[in-house]
């Protein structure tokens, strides 16, 4: 559950407007079957050697899949190995963020958003 807890910080989740060193793809976009209000939104997010995500919020729930290799560091200094294949949740309003790609090479997830509809899908916490 730790490994969960310290991967949740690495919120593999940011837009355009967070930095030019991160980039998210939106693959699909849909509305949430018998939802007037939800829709999935599916992205390829990529987070670019010595770019850090800032903290943030999601109108929805967030789910995640790490598919290259990554190493973070957290604000308090620990590295963190992520390996392909993990996977994340961060639930509606859980501010997450905060880590640094120390590796050679982008972080790459696939992320999941399920999230109400016209609402900014990332909001920058305080």
């Amino acid at each position: 559950m730790k490994f969960l807890t310290t991967f949740t910080a690495i919120a593999l989740t940011a837009t355009t407007a967070f930095a030019q060193d991160l980039s998210r793809e939106e693959i699909r976009r849909a509305p949430v079957p018998g939802s007037d209000s939800m829709e999935v939104v599916v992205s390829k997010l990529s987070v670019a050697p010595g770019a850090t995500i800032p903290m943030h919020t999601h109108p929805g729930d967030e789910h995640a899949v790490v598919i290259t290799a990554a190493k973070a560091q957290a604000p308090n200094g620990q590295v963190i190995e992520f390996p392909v294949g993990a996977t994340l949740y961060f639930p509606e309003g859980q501010v997450h963020g905060g880590l640094t790609n120390i590796g050679d090479a982008p972080m790459v997830a696939i992320t999941t958003h399920v999230v109400r509809i016209g609402e900014p899908l990332t909001q920058m916490a305080n």
